[in-house]
């Protein structure tokens, strides 16, 4: 039996790809875009992947050419370079352009060693980009590479490089972007019996990609959304704009929570419209101290009863990559005086001069220590505390704190 490779770590995953699409942002050439892509994914994914080499093919008339190189193959040095050509009609080049994302070894009955041979590539993933299949990225499997693993992660990243295919060369009209996203924040401090709630954002840019919004369901039941589009700019911001929308319409139409984020996550995957992916974190809060959640692929809110933190993880991951995600669904009880703290990895993540992170036993040390002020005052204080620690640090991460604290103790008739 094959040894499978590390849990799955969707979240890992997300933070570790969206540092290598920061990269990709800065290029304005599509050839140059895709090397950085997959020099990033073989050199520092080589372990949780099993990645071991790459290739690039440009579509040309009637075949694909190898343009780049990266890595190693499973047995040596690979023999073809660049200017080898795979023809178009190569059985696994129709089923990877039907299925966008492929990944087989040689007991495929369509593997042709008179082609594979001089790659000399046993086991391969392979995705397909741009707008008329221009582009083969194809990579080189570890035996014991985790296929579910892998098949995410690639899911991701063909989402990823589509994306920013599309923004490159593209202008966007920042004034009407920050229009826009200005009305998906609260205009006023939510009420519902029994709690208080403030939240406050701080973008990285004129315009950023978190974003938080409360969703009144009932007079007796309050929405509470945080969410992280990956990157930053306007094609963040248009990606939290979507989020927000989506889930307003879908809680209008009377879905459960799960079922609307799970409906969510297959409108992303789907539409041209979505830049990259997402982080998302719902919640319900309801006037008898109940609050449901689910987190999907977000850095989990804290909960604190007494002097205890529980961390709210149940959910799934990041909204976009794969439609046919199933999300679970959290629970927890508000006793009086609890805390609920949503947050962004802005926070967490700010660095200070020895590039030491604020970190989440941090944040949740300041929220020990201030326990007794309230919702709107705690916002305050961790954005201080951030900014105390951090205060040479430029802001690399859009910032969103959100506060719920309970005032009264649970109806529990």
């Amino acid at each position: 039996m094959v040894k499978q490779r590390r849990k799955n770590d969707y979240w890992g995953l997300y933070r570790q790809l969206e540092k290598t699409i920061r990269e990709i942002e800065e290029s304005t050439q599509t050839g140059r875009a895709l090397s950085i892509f997959l020099e990033s994914l073989v050199n520092q994914y080589h372990e949780s992947l099993g990645i071991q080499g790459g290739r690039i093919y440009r579509r040309e008339a009637g075949y694909y050419e190898l343009e780049t190189m990266v890595g190693r193959c499973q047995d040596g040095a690979e023999r073809a370079g660049p200017g080898y050509r795979i023809p178009s009609s190569y059985p696994m080049i129709r089923d990877l352009r039907e299925r966008r994302l492929l990944i087989s070894d040689r007991s495929n009955p369509h593997f042709d060693p008179a082609i594979e041979g001089p790659l000399k590539v046993e086991t391969f993933a392979a995705i397909v980009v741009g707008a008329d299949d221009d582009w083969i990225i194809s990579f080189t499997l570890a035996p014991d590479a985790n296929r579910e693993t892998v098949l995410y992660s690639l899911s991701t990243v063909r989402h990823v490089i589509n994306s920013q295919l599309r923004l490159i060369g593209a202008e966007m009209d920042i004034a009407q972007v920050r229009a826009i996203q200005s009305n998906l924040f609260p205009r006023k401090v939510p009420r519902l019996e029994g709690y208080d709630i403030f939240g406050r954002s701080k973008p990285m840019e004129a315009v950023g990609g978190d974003v938080f919004s409360f969703i009144p369901l009932a007079h007796t039941t309050l929405g509470i959304l945080v969410a992280d589009s990956s990157g930053h700019g306007l094609p963040a911001a248009l990606q939290a704009r979507d989020v927000v929308t989506g889930m307003r319409m879908g809680l209008a139409d009377e879905f459960k929570l799960v079922r609307t984020v799970e409906k969510l996550n297959r409108v992303f995957h789907e539409t041209s419209l979505s830049s990259k992916f997402v982080s998302l974190f719902y919640g319900e809060a309801e006037r008898n101290g109940n609050f449901l959640y689910c987190n999907a692929g977000h850095v989990p809110t804290l909960h604190l009863h007494d002097d205890t933190f529980t961390v709210l993880r149940k959910g799934g991951p990041v909204l976009g990559p794969s439609p046919d995600v199933r999300y679970a669904r959290g629970y927890v009880l508000m006793q009086r005086d609890d805390f609920l703290v949503f947050y962004t990895d802005g926070i967490t993540e700010a660095h200070d001069g020895q590039e030491e992170e604020f970190g989440r036993e941090r944040l949740m040390q300041v929220v020990r220590e201030n326990r007794n002020v309230g919702a709107r005052e705690m916002v305050e204080i961790i954005f201080a505390a951030v900014e105390r620690f951090a205060p040479d640090d430029p802001l690399r991460d859009d910032r969103t704190v959100v506060i719920v604290k309970r005032l009264t103790d649970p109806d529990v008739t």
